[in-house]
């Protein structure tokens, strides 16, 4: 018996309780929540939070309206990471550490656990402030692909898997809800240093960052705008998580 349990266990039926800035909208279990709320940002109201019904992952994705130019959106993917974690401190037990990697991997105890992605609507350049963001995070509550105890992955993992299975899907959407506007609150209010100093205290140092040539770049640190500044060859490049996947590829979550 787990020492550690949900004392007012959810109905998963029921749509969340989110703070009145934000409106929850469910999406089918087989529709991909990220690109629901893409294609529906520009119709969407800021605070719209389109949600799965998937039992088996935490997963949301926030509409943004910003007031700050796209190269500075890019702060609002460690945003949410930095909420991730503390919703995660507050629901799991002590044991569980959450760590990050660039760009935008959660791990439980250094396995693979949840991912988190920005978007924002076309513009003709960096300092053109968008019409709408996106910010997307996927997080594993189970993990039943590791059905094959012959073909553990220990690099995978999920709340379940880290002692963490009495937290249901809609707890956690709640949680995160609330430490995700807590975190937008003091990055309005004090700027992205302090989002920087919680991310870079439980970055994975152990991860590496490799592009699509198989080249495996090394860590240098964040910018002000939230770009990535890593060295291949001697050389500084600076990557921006909205525009990542020019240079990594597409990243899922499975």
């Amino acid at each position: 018996m787990s020492l550690y349990y949900e004392p007012d266990p959810a109905n998963e039926n029921d749509p969340p309780l989110l703070p009145p800035i934000l409106t929850p909208v469910v999406v089918p279990n087989n529709v991909d929540v990220f690109t629901k709320a893409i294609a529906s940002a520009s119709k969407s109201e800021a605070g719209t939070v389109f949600y799965s019904e998937n039992p088996e992952y935490l997963e949301i994705a926030v509409v943004l309206l910003p007031e700050v130019p796209k190269i500075r959106c890019n702060q609002m993917l460690y945003v949410m990471m930095v909420a991730a974690g503390d919703a995660i401190g507050a629901l799991a037990p002590p044991e569980v550490a959450v760590t990050f990697s660039y760009p935008g991997l959660i791990f439980l105890n250094r396995g693979e656990a949840g991912l988190v992605k920005i978007e924002v609507s076309p513009s003709d350049g960096d300092q053109i402030i968008p019409d709408w963001m996106v910010v997307g995070i996927k997080l594993r509550l189970n993990n039943n692909l590791q059905v094959d105890e012959s073909n553990i992955k220990p690099d995978i993992t999920s709340l379940a898997d880290e002692g963490a299975g009495y937290i249901s899907r809609t707890r956690a959407i709640e949680s995160l809800s609330r430490h995700f506007l807590a975190w937008v609150s003091q990055w309005e209010d004090e700027g992205f240093k302090p989002v920087v100093d919680v991310w870079n205290s439980r970055r994975e140092e152990t991860k590496v960052i490799n592009l699509k040539a198989n080249d495996v770049v090394s860590w240098i640190g964040l910018d002000e705008n939230g770009l990535a500044i890593v060295k291949l060859n001697e050389k500084e490049l600076f990557l921006s998580p909205i525009e990542i996947t020019k240079e990594i590829g597409e990243i899922n979550l499975q």
